[in-house]
Order: C-alpha cells, then structure tokens, then sequence
C-alpha cells in the first residue's frame, strides 16, 4: 500500500475570503467611490454671487453705514481726533512687542518707532496733549474770573420764592474827549434746576471787552418746577429778581442758601 497524502491546499489571496473582499478592502474601496462622487459634486458648484447680489451687499446697500455688516465696511480709518489708550497689556496695534522672559515688553532703543506706525502715534499724542493744555487753560481762566455775588435777599410767598439780587452797576456809559457816548449793558444768564439756581452775571465795556464776571448759586430747600421759574432784571437798580415756582406749593421754605464756586 502506497502511503496517502494529503492534498496542499489552494491557497487565496489576502484580499479574498470565501468569494468575498475582506470587510477592511471593502471599506477602502467605498471610501474611494465617495471620495469621486463627492469630487463630482463639488465640480458642480456655482460661483461665489457678487457682492451687490449677494445678502450682505443687499443689506449694506438698503441700511448704509446702519448695516448689520457694519464691520465689513471698506476703506475704515482711524479718526484723526481718536484717543489712543496705550500702556501694559492694551494693544493699539502697530509694530510686535518683544517681550522679556518675565513676559513684560522689553525697553525698545531709541529711534526705534521711526516707521508709519511711529510717526502716527506721536502726532496722536502732540495733537492730544495740545488739546489738555487748552482746556486746562480755558478751566483756569474761568475759575479766576468769577467773583461770588454775595448780596441778596429772601421772600416766601407761598407757592412761589422770590430771590433778591444785587448785581451792581449793569449799565456802562462813557463819553469821550470829542463829546463821542459809548454804552454797555451787562449779560445776565439764569439757569433753573430741580433743587438749584445759578446767575451769571458778565460786564461788557464800552470798547467791547468783557468787564468783571459775577455769579451766584442758590440752592433750594425743595424741589421747584423749572419750566414756570421766571427772572426779571432792573438795570437801572443794579438788581436781579428770581422767582422760584414751588413743586409743593404748602412747604413752607426758611430761606435759601447759596453754594461755593
């Protein structure tokens, strides 16, 4: 007897299992076909619209600068009155910052802001120091040029106060060595508030130019209707009379108090 044996057995490839891909090739394979179609979908895509078709360019163009895409405005610059807040961690663009190991911006040599970026953060900087130094300028003047007007006096009339001013000489008259008459007359100017009154008083002079600059505040012990307040003024007496409308016509006031400039 001859020994029997066994026959080898065919062997498959690594791709074939029982007349079947494997699960791993045929994912592959439907990964690839996806991967065309999706290729073949996105060929059929139209171009992007024009801005004046699109929603953003419809809604800029109906609401102007009010657009809800306001930001996307072209041509935008910095005002040339704008304030520029600069120090530690405030970023106001411009040239990089190198930062230290500490994480603190590094001292930057001298001449370093040569540049565009420079030269407008220094004008920005000339232009806004110039504008403090005027209005410092102008608050000194004012604060030094008022004097307080001290003289007054008080009457409850029920529903309404009356405040007595004396103001001073309110007329000016001058006449020259060639018989010339020159007339002034003084600015008064009042404002009514809820709980104050302020008169202003400024002496013009014959020439033009502004004389003295008198004021008082008085403060009310209540509240007082603004609208229905009235002035009068006797230039003749020198004298200012206010009337001061009630809220509560039955409070009964003591007097008013005047507050310091």
């Amino acid at each position: 007897w001859l020994k029997s044996t066994p026959h080898p057995q065919p062997t498959r490839p690594p791709h074939i299992f029982r007349g079947h891909l494997r699960p791993s090739v045929t994912g592959a394979l439907c990964s690839r076909r996806s991967g065309r179609a999706e290729k073949d979908q996105m060929s059929t895509l139209k171009d992007a619209l024009p801005r004046d078709e699109s929603e953003l360019g419809r809604n800029r163009a109906m609401h102007g600068d009010k657009s809800y895409y306001y930001a996307h405005n072209e041509g935008w610059e910095v005002p040339k009155d704008a304030i520029v807040r600069a120090g530690p961690g405030v970023i106001t663009g411009g040239r990089p910052v190198k930062l230290g190991p500490d994480g603190q911006p590094e001292a930057q040599p001298a001449g370093s802001q040569d540049g565009a970026d420079g030269g407008v953060h220094d004008e920005v900087v000339a232009r806004l120091r110039s504008r403090v130094d005027t209005l410092e300028s102008e608050v000194a003047k004012t604060r030094a040029g008022w004097t307080m007007l001290a003289q007054f006096s008080f009457s409850d009339e029920g529903g309404k106060c009356k405040v007595y001013v004396e103001a001073g000489d309110l007329e000016q008259r001058e006449a020259s060595e060639e018989g010339d008459q020159s007339f002034g007359e003084a600015a008064i100017t009042v404002t009514f508030s809820k709980r104050s009154c302020v008169l202003r008083v400024v002496s013009v002079r014959t020439d033009g130019s502004l004389g003295t600059r008198r004021a008082a505040t008085f403060m009310c012990e209540t509240e007082v209707v603004p609208d229905k307040c009235t002035y009068k003024v006797d230039r003749t007496k020198g004298r200012v009379t206010i009337t001061l409308k009630k809220a509560d016509e039955l409070k009964k006031w003591k007097g008013v108090t005047t507050q310091k400039m």
